[in-house]
């Protein structure tokens, strides 16, 4: 579940322009939006339970695919604490 919230925060960060998009992702993610709104399935969305599930398949198949794309995203949402240097602390130590 985490993967798939992390998915549409990516895809909302890539449409704000906040993220630079990986065209594999994006294949991937117009191919299942519209696997998922087309009515011609694998299963017919009618068969009760089966329908559905045909569709959270996919869905859960396109997010394993890209998991190095989401790993990606997750780190860059962490601030590098590391690199940040404090001028302040270079200007004190100059004599």
């Amino acid at each position: 579940m985490k993967d798939i919230l992390t998915f549409f925060d990516m895809l909302k960060a890539i449409l704000r322009r906040q993220y630079p998009m990986p065209w594999k992702t994006f294949i991937l993610a117009v191919l299942c939006f519209f696997y998922v709104l087309s009515p011609i399935d694998i299963l017919p969305d009618v068969m009760p339970l089966l329908g559905i599930t045909d569709d959270a398949t996919f869905i859960l198949l396109v997010v394993a695919l890209l998991q190095k794309d989401l790993q990606k995203y997750r780190a860059s949402l962490q601030a590098p604490k590391d690199k940040v240097i404090d001028l302040g602390d270079v200007k004190d130590h100059k004599k």
